[in-house]
């Protein structure tokens, strides 16, 4: 039987990073979504998740020696690929026979970079269960759509494959090759554990110039909403979990899937509670109705900023009014708001960055989060950004939304940090919103929240 193994690098996050303690720990569901694939197919499947599990070199060398795999690979987004990169290599050295395969969405924007790497042999771009497949059934490569490859001293590049158009066909992922009771939320996102996260679509109606779904995302494709209650239904039975947080860059894009789903989660009577992601554009009262009555506790929305013409040039394509109007609408219907903006877009000036702080206090949201503004590569903001030469530095551990990577004409770096450090003091410190924070501990886990909470903040606030 061949044997695949398949590894999450480990993410390394700095000190002071807001990120460092709030962050969640949730499986690759790509890899879990190959993996399954693979096994559907008599492939034999094992998982390294260096994010959930604190693995050494050593032991992922002796990993690779106990399972002995004819191929190893890997999935990183930007911020990971460096320490995706370091393990591939000691991996190669010591079982030069392995075929090295990179996955993800760093590896599919920049696949010559990838290739690069003498111990990396093949990348796969965009959607990975096919792809790989194919490459595991040993198909001639240049028949294989969606990789680029080495051969004869060249990067050669195939065909994309399309887009999966029926997503309800894939396997649910293989939870049971992940380390489950090592898998977390993001700090305040739950309301019960365990949590676990699963995805309904793939894709964005969006086409914000900071996001790699603007590239990628070209057509949103949902799942059934009997597909998404058997995953959920089999992750309760199985793996204890009490809560979903649905990962979908705009979760209630479909208005009628997202209804239904919530009338059969109010058929089955399941004791679930959920949270999701959406846009402000997408929030309607009759659905976050039916949300609230199914479970729903919290909706993240993206603002990123205050300025109506900063907005249009990350081409956001929302008003403040619709803002303020989706706030109002998500407490009205009883679910908590959580709210996320970038400090240091394209146009920010220190005036901007005020009008962003002020406007998120007045706003109130039950929970935020400010980044600093992140051109990836393979984003429209990351080639405006190069090409008027803005970018500090293309060392990608940098690019981990703390780290200023921009040096703008509107505003320095010095000054972004700045008020990001501003930011969250002036918002999470405030009295009455420490108060209203206070009021809602129900029970230990809140209490252990709360105290996470707060030292991450006073971190983020001391400075670097």
């Amino acid at each position: 039987m061949i044997r695949v193994l398949l590894i999450n690098p480990p993410w390394g996050r700095q000190k002071g990073n807001i990120w460092y303690k709030v962050a969640s720990c949730l499986p690759s569901l790509g890899l879990g979504y190959i993996a399954a694939t693979l096994e559907q197919n008599k492939i034999q499947v094992k998982i390294l998740d260096c994010q959930a599990v604190s693995y050494s070199i050593p032991e992922i060398v002796s990993e690779v020696k106990c399972f002995n795999p004819e191929y190893v690979g890997f999935t990183a987004t930007t911020v990971l690929i460096q320490n995706a990169i370091e393990i591939a290599k000691v991996i190669k050295l010591h079982f030069p026979e392995i075929k090295i395969i990179f996955g993800g969405v760093h590896s599919t924007i920049m696949p010559e970079e990838v290739l690069m790497n003498p111990f990396v042999d093949i990348v796969v771009r965009g959607e990975g269960e096919l792809t790989f497949l194919d490459i595991i059934k040993n198909k001639p490569l240049k028949e294989i759509l969606g990789i680029s490859y080495k051969a004869n001293g060249h990067v050669n590049h195939n065909f994309d494959r399309p887009l999966i158009e029926d997503i309800n066909c894939l396997p649910f992922p293989a939870y049971y090759l992940m380390p489950m009771d090592h898998y977390h939320t993001a700090l305040g996102s739950a309301k019960r554990i365990p949590a676990m996260s699963i995805f309904a679509t793939r894709g964005c109606p969006g086409r914000c110039t900071f996001c790699y779904s603007g590239t990628l995302g070209k057509k949103i494709r949902q799942r059934s909403p009997e597909n998404i209650l058997d995953e959920i239904v089999l992750l309760m039975g199985k793996y204890k979990i009490r809560e979903i947080s649905f990962y979908d860059d705009t979760f209630t894009a479909f208005k009628n899937n997202v209804l239904k789903f919530c009338e059969l989660i109010q058929k089955k009577n399941l004791d679930l509670t959920w949270s999701c992601m959406s846009r402000v554009d997408y929030a309607s009262a009759d659905v976050l109705k039916g949300m609230k009555a199914s479970g729903c506790h919290q909706i993240c929305y993206g603002v990123e900023s205050a300025d109506e013409n900063i907005l249009k040039n990350i081409k956001k394509r929302i008003s403040l009014e619709k803002v303020k109007l989706a706030v109002e609408l998500t407490k009205s219907a009883k679910i908590d708001v959580r709210l996320s903006f970038m400090l240091g877009n394209p146009g920010d000036t220190v005036e901007s960055l005020k009008k962003t702080i002020q406007y998120a206090i007045d706003l109130d949201p039950d929970l935020l989060q400010f980044n600093i503004t992140t051109p990836y590569p393979g984003t429209e903001m990351f080639s405006w950004a190069k090409s008027n030469g803005y970018l500090k530095t293309e060392d990608w551990s940098n690019y981990d939304l703390y780290n200023c990577v921009m040096e703008l004409p509107t505003i320095s770096s010095n000054d972004v940090e700045k008020y990001y450090r501003i930011a969250y003091r002036k918002f999470f410190l405030r009295p009455r919103y420490i108060l209203k924070r206070l009021l809602k501990i129900r029970n230990l886990y809140d209490i252990k929240i709360a105290f996470k909470t707060c030292t991450s903040i006073l971190m983020t606030t001391v400075g670097r």
